[in-house]
């Protein structure tokens, strides 16, 4: 659809036309009449009992215009008014002499010849307007100026009392007659598909406008010389009116041979069913005017029969493609009856009127009734140029006199489908693609979803087809101004147009502007693609409301989605807690609790108790890397992993050896764990660990005194070498041990992290609480010292609060190797 500049100026060409047909219509009493049929300046006919044969003309004469006396067109005759002697020179067997020719007042048929001549001339003006009103494309431009063309060409001429305007309106009317058959070529070449010209078709209609170009240059050259030289030039002068008439000619065959090429290669026998008439009014409408332009060329003195009718049926053509033009659609009785009735009823005032006129000049007074007559014939033209603007004022005067209460709007038809508003993105696409190609009658429609990376085809109805496009037609779609615009309208390169024309593509509709979120792809029309402009302004408030449509499905999907997600992980939450030790192991002696935060619902730390005979306990304190379900099931994985090497009696080293070598086979270069075991033997209150890269554990001794247990391997599943040591503590009354992840320490407030001596400094303030106790009183101090978002957090806390049953010999294995604090003072 063309909506550019080019658009506007085009649509303000009906004006300055509707101008000169008015001119020509309220200057017609002024018509003279002289009985003279010219071919240039030589007599080719002279009408019996005319002024000319009054005045001593004959064919064959030349008649020239005084030099002396008047300068200006080259037409001898352009001076000419009722009942004024006009001086010219005549040429007579190569004499020249003066004659005197006194033109009279028009014969009362005659003018009323001129009079359907200019009725003619309107109604290209209404075809045309209201054709250029309801679609601008190409093909309608092409129609546009060949109407205009036309009604230029049959009207008569405009009686310009200045000489400067008749040789210049002489000049546009030799230029419209030369170009009207390249118009012609043109328009055919793009009806009824209204894409650009190409192949054959194009370089003949690139031909055709250098063709009507050339002679209008020569014609324009030949114009410009002077007068003397003129009379040399004669020949040439011969020659170029042949040519005009023959290129006349030959440009309309090639015209209609466009055309049946066309029609031959329809897309189906409904197509050209409905082509016939535009084919019929072509034929009857062109073939008769080309024979009757030739005949006059080749034959300017003969009277042909019923020539007058032979230019009325030239607007069989345009009211034939307009009538095509608007069937391109299924067709309904209530369009054409709406727009007779409209037309009908200007054009009954306008013939009353006129009659009217006729009456008074014929009962009272001649020259108030022919002013009348001409009046209603400017009338006529101001009507038929107003067509095109107040198109939509008529339609809507139209409606109002033919009302249809079965007419529907897109918005009714997508609102009668049961639950369409409450329905998934697919299903309003499905509902849209069903409406639109309903209610435009269109052979399939497609919803292209560009959510991201390639297209996809969300819905599609009729036979288009799913395109063959890429990522990089994907940017172009998205690309697209927000309004609907053909496929041909230069927003996409040539690969993804033709992509789309295989699929059966010729009108797109975007939703949304940059980014476009999806197109609705409209397949053909019955005939060709037609979508006129209010059609067009219709299905772009349709889109916008199919945006809101699907924009309140994506939310509904997406919070739908999120609810889905969350009662899983809800439940993966429960599950993962079930897996959790439900209490810490209980002994006399020894006081343990274990406490954990969640970032999320489900994360990826853990612990686990596993008991064995003799009062022998293996704890593990563990930290996949990464959150969420990811980081749990990497816990899951640790978690059962070491229970079975628990059970087996394996040492803290040997467990960790163990997972290390699983977790290696397992081929996940991402999937590393930080785990920390420790087996403790309760009656000697001895313990062993082994850690893989887990934050070190601290030892707060009853004297004050803080250890940090910094014996360490690397992380499981770095290398298949990894081996990790055991290392022995002996506990006393008092001692605590805290194992934790580094959810703990690395907490933040701005650039300040809770670290280990902030732990420290809270088990000096709580040694008297129980193990559970001092776990709480951990979190709680971790959340109060954050201003930042918790990672997953695990604290372990082991209290010895019985004497040791150890042997008076017993030593330790293996030297302690930790990291000395300062005492505390104040124990």
């Amino acid at each position: 659809m063309d909506r550019g500049a080019s658009s506007h100026w085009l649509s303000w060409m009906i004006w300055p036309v509707s101008a000169v047909l008015a001119f020509a219509a309220l200057t017609l009493p002024q018509q003279p009449y002289t009985g003279l049929m010219l071919r240039g300046d030589w007599v080719a006919r002279v009408e019996t009992g005319s002024p000319g044969e009054a005045a001593g003309i004959h064919p064959g004469d030349r008649l020239l215009r005084d030099p002396a006396l008047s300068a200006g067109p080259e037409n001898p005759l352009a001076g000419a008014q009722p009942g004024t002697p006009l001086p010219l020179l005549r040429e007579h067997g190569g004499n020249i002499d003066d004659v005197s020719i006194v033109p009279a007042q028009l014969p009362v048929e005659e003018r009323r010849v001129m009079a359907m001549l200019l009725a003619v001339a309107s109604g290209f003006l209404v075809l045309g307007g209201w054709l250029w009103s309801e679609r601008r494309d190409r093909m309608t431009r092409a129609f546009f100026l060949m109407c205009l063309s036309f009604a230029c060409l049959i009207a008569p001429f405009p009686r310009f009392r200045s000489s400067g305007m008749t040789l210049l309106y002489e000049t546009l009317y030799s230029g419209i007659t030369l170009f009207l058959p390249a118009l012609m070529i043109h328009f055919f070449a793009l009806f009824p598909d209204s894409t650009r010209v190409r192949g054959l078709p194009m370089r003949i209609t690139r031909i055709a406008y250098g063709v009507s170009a050339g002679l209008f240059s020569i014609e324009v050259l030949l114009a410009a010389a002077p007068l003397l030289a003129r009379h040399a030039l004669d020949p040439l002068q011969e020659l170029l009116q042949s040519m005009a008439a023959l290129w006349f000619g030959l440009g309309t065959l090639v015209a209609i041979a466009l055309f049946v090429h066309s029609y031959v290669k329809a897309r189906s026998e409904d197509t050209r069913r409905r082509l016939r008439v535009a084919l019929a009014g072509t034929l009857l409408g062109f073939l008769p005017l080309s024979a009757l332009v030739l005949l006059r060329n080749l034959f300017p003195g003969v009277s042909l029969p019923a020539e007058r009718g032979v230019v009325m049926l030239t607007l069989m053509v345009p009211a034939s493609f307009a009538w095509a033009a608007g069937v391109h659609r299924v067709f309904e009785v209530r369009m054409a009856l709406r727009a007779a009735v409209v037309l009908g009823f200007l054009l009954v005032m306008s013939a009353v009127v006129f009659a009217l006129g006729e009456w008074l000049a014929g009962a009272w007074r001649p020259d108030l009734g022919h002013g009348i007559a001409g009046g209603a014939l400017a009338f006529v033209v101001f009507i038929s140029a107003m067509a095109g603007p107040a198109a939509r004022a008529l339609r809507d005067l139209g409606e109002r006199m033919v009302p249809d209460a079965r007419e529907r709007s897109p918005f009714a038809i997508l609102e009668s489908r049961a639950g369409v508003r409450q329905a998934s993105v697919d299903a309003i696409y499905a509902a849209a693609c069903e409406t639109v190609a309903e209610w435009l009658r269109l052979d399939g429609c497609a919803a292209l979803d560009l959510a991201g990376g390639p297209p996809r085809l969300a819905a599609r109805a009729g036979r288009t087809r799913a395109p063959g496009l890429d990522t990089a037609s994907a940017t172009q779609l998205r690309a697209l101004p927000g309004r609907a615009l053909p496929l041909d309208g230069g927003a996409l390169e040539s690969d993804t147009v033709s992509a789309l024309e295989a699929a059966g593509v010729s009108w797109l509709a975007p939703l949304g502007t940059k980014p476009v979120r999806a197109v609705l792809l409209l397949g053909h029309r019955v005939g060709g693609p037609w979508v006129s402009i209010p059609e067009i302004q219709e299905l772009e408030r349709f889109t916008a409301h199919l945006e809101v449509l699907i924009e309140n499905a994506t939310l509904r999907q997406a919070a739908s989605a999120h609810g889905a997600i969350h009662r899983e992980l809800s439940r993966a939450h429960a599950i993962q807690r079930h897996l959790l030790p439900r209490r810490a192991p209980a002994y006399a002696t020894l006081d343990c609790a274990a406490a954990a935060l969640s970032s999320e619902l489900v994360g990826g730390d853990y612990y686990d108790f596993v008991k064995a005979p003799g009062r022998v306990l293996t704890l593990a304190v563990g930290d996949a890397a990464g959150k969420g379900v990811p980081g749990a099931l990497m816990g899951v994985w640790a978690q059962a992993c070491f229970r079975g090497e628990a059970r087996r009696g394996s040492g803290p080293g040997q467990v960790l050896t163990a997972l290390n070598r699983e977790l290696v086979s397992m081929d996940q270069p991402e999937a590393f764990v930080a785990l920390a075991c420790m087996r403790i033997e309760v009656r000697p209150a001895q313990l062993i660990y082994a850690n893989a890269g887990l934050t070190p554990p601290l030892l707060r001794r009853a004297n004050g005194s803080v250890e940090i247990l910094s014996e360490s391997g690397v992380l499981l599943g770095v290398t298949p070498e990894a081996r990790y040591t055991d290392t022995r503590v002996d506990l006393e009354v008092g001692d605590i041990v805290v194992l934790y992840t580094d959810g703990l320490t690395e907490a933040r407030h701005g650039e300040e992290m809770f670290g280990p001596d902030r732990l420290a400094e809270v088990l000096k303030w709580n040694t008297e609480l129980k193990a559970a106790e001092i776990a709480k009183v951990l979190l709680g101090a971790v959340q109060s010292f954050s201003d930042q978002p918790l990672d997953d957090l695990t604290v372990v806390v082991l209290k010895q609060i019985g004497v040791p049953a150890r042997a008076p010999e017993s030593a330790p294995e293996d030297p302690l190797k930790y990291a000395r604090e300062a005492a505390d003072a104040s124990r």
